[in-house]
């Protein structure tokens, strides 16, 4: 059973975050290690529609309200695997072709499927990610020429999903606290 969340303030609950991702494509059987990843962000997005009161001198906001949720993850990859390019070119990946793995670029209109972050830092708390339904799509350059380590940046869309384990509604991702690294 994980530790129980330390209050604040506590010097425990800063964190150098580490960990592995992992991807399952939409229809495939497992999830595939991602290798080293530099950098994983999630990005919230709310669209909001405010309401002002015109019954006075000054208008003053009286409401609001909740339009759209979203959200966005982006990744940082150093490992230049077929599925890895497949993400950054929404390409599918020919594992059996002649001569080794091919991937089909533009072979897809959105890379779909399920990403974890399973986390593995030694200091502070580790909070483990699952985004249901992540949808990726080029956000960044390819650069496979460079005096420094190639990496490839990819973007997905965090969806809401009609299988997430929460009973009785949709999700889009949880977070679990796995408790305090040692």
């Amino acid at each position: 059973m994980a530790e129980p969340t330390l209050i604040s303030p506590n010097t425990g609950n800063y964190l150098v975050g580490k960990g592995q991702l992992y991807f399952k494509r939409e229809g495939a059987p497992d999830f595939v290690h991602m290798g080293n990843a530099t950098a994983m962000e999630f990005t919230p997005s709310l669209d909001k529609l405010d309401h002002f009161s015109s019954m006075e001198g000054i208008k003053t906001k009286d409401a609001s309200i909740v339009l759209t949720r979203s959200g966005e993850v982006k990744l940082t990859l150093d490992e230049w695997t077929p599925s890895n390019l497949s993400l950054a070119v929404l390409g599918s990946v020919d594992e059996l072709a002649v001569g080794g793995p091919t991937v089909e670029i533009f072979d897809q209109d959105a890379v779909t499927g399920e990403l974890k972050f399973i986390a593995s830092n030694d200091v502070g708390p580790r909070w483990d990610y699952h985004y249901f339904n992540v949808s990726f799509i080029p956000s960044e350059t390819l650069n496979p020429i460079s005096d420094e380590w190639g990496q490839i940046v990819v973007s997905g869309e965090v969806l809401v999903s009609q299988t997430a384990p929460n009973v009785g509604r949709v999700g889009f991702a949880q977070m679990s606290n796995l408790g305090t690294a040692s």
